[in-house]
Formats: structure tokens, C-alpha cells, sequence
């Protein structure tokens, strides 16, 4: 009796201390950081590079057709009358450069009906700044005969006639690196955007816009 005693006491003291191992090895507590996880999410902008807001008209000289216009220049006034030698170098016909077969044609850019009494047509030399010059014609007239393009948007305003009324830009030139280039942009006389674009053209060749006064 005295021997089984012992053994149920033996028995007991074992399964307690298991017991209490094994209530030791649960798991084990980590205190919670208070540092915020770095979110590695690139941020996504919503404007387009490619989004340009047309130019307001400004600073634009009126020609109208068989009136005096021979005294007109993109450049400021002094600079088209004194030329220096790099100036004239860059405005000079460059004959390497015109035979640009891509480019040999006329553009056309559309009719449009409007009731203005007159335009106002901005542009620019929207590629390299190399001395590109056009002439401005309306129905077959030379009304500026000469515009140097430069990389700043510069005006003129044309008087309408009645009808019918084909703006024509003619290349006088490719600059220095080829073909002429110019972005330009058309409006009325409250300032609504009748027309826009680009043209590519050799020594020439023109870009034209019809406007028809109602």
C-alpha cells in the first residue's frame, strides 16, 4: 500500500510539472510598433505633358488686303532693320537644306464660316530656332511680305472681306536646318479659336486657310 502511494504521488508531481512547461511555451508577445509601413506606391499625376493651352491673342498688328503693309516684322523693329552678319547668316536661304522631297507640296487646313470683321493669327517656330520666313497672303495678295519666325508666339490681325477670304503662309525659306516649320493658331474677333495647326513645307510651298465671312 505504502509502495502505491508513492508512485500515484510520483505520477501526480510529474503531470504538474509538465503541465506548467508546457503552459510556458505558448506564444511568444510582440509589442506593436508605432512606425507607419513606407508605402512604395508610385503617385500617378492626372496632367497630360502633352496638354498645351493655346495662346491668347496679343500684341497683333492689322493688315487688311491692298492697304500698306511693307513695313512688318515678327522680330522687334530694330533687329529687322540693322541686321548684323550672324543674323543675316541665320535668315538666309540655305540651298543644302530645300530639297526635301517629303515636304515639296502645298497643306490645306479647312474652310471655316465665321462672322467677324477680321482674324488674329498667332505663330511660331515650333521646332529649332533657325531663321524660317513666310510671306502672308489673302486671296492671292501679299499683304505682309515677310514674317522671321522665332520660338515666341507673335500676332497679326487681318481685315475680312465679304465671301470668301484664302489665307495662304508661303515658305520663303527653310531656315538653316529644314523644312519650314510653324504651329499657328486662328481666331475671331472675340477671341474664339476658329483653327490650329502645324505645317512642314519647303522653300515655296504653302499653307493655306479658307475663311468665309457670312
Amino acid at each position: 500500500m505504502k509502495k502505491l502511494l508513492v508512485l500515484a504521488s510520483f505520477t501526480f508531481v510529474t503531470c504538474n510539472a509538465w503541465a506548467q512547461f508546457d503552459s510556458n511555451t505558448g506564444s511568444i508577445s510582440v509589442p506593436r510598433s508605432n512606425t507607419t509601413a513606407p508605402n512604395n506606391t508610385p503617385s500617378v499625376s492626372t496632367i497630360s505633358p502633352f496638354s498645351v493651352t493655346p495662346p491668347k491673342p496679343s500684341n497683333t498688328a492689322t493688315y487688311q488686303i491692298g492697304g500698306d503693309n511693307n513695313s512688318f516684322s515678327m522680330y522687334q523693329e530694330d533687329k529687322f532693320v540693322n541686321r548684323t552678319d550672324e543674323y543675316r547668316d541665320r535668315t538666309e536661304v540655305k540651298r543644302k537644306g530645300e530639297s526635301n522631297e517629303p515636304y515639296r507640296g502645298n497643306q490645306f487646313f479647312g474652310e471655316y464660316k465665321i462672322t467677324s470683321e477680321f482674324v488674329q493669327i498667332m505663330a511660331r517656330d515650333f521646332e529649332y530656332e533657325d531663321g524660317d520666313r513666310i510671306k502672308v497672303l489673302v486671296n492671292g495678295r501679299t499683304i505682309v511680305p515677310e514674317i522671321v519666325l522665332t520660338n515666341q508666339f507673335r500676332g497679326i490681325q487681318i481685315k475680312l472681306e465679304p465671301g470668301f477670304n484664302k489665307i495662304d503662309f508661303e515658305a520663303l525659306n527653310q531656315g538653316t536646318s529644314g523644312p519650314n516649320t510653324a504651329e499657328f493658331y486662328v481666331y475671331d474677333d472675340k477671341e474664339n479659336l476658329v483653327s490650329s495647326n502645324q505645317w512642314n513645307l519647303a522653300t515655296g510651298f504653302k499653307a493655306t486657310v479658307m475663311v468665309i465671312k457670312e
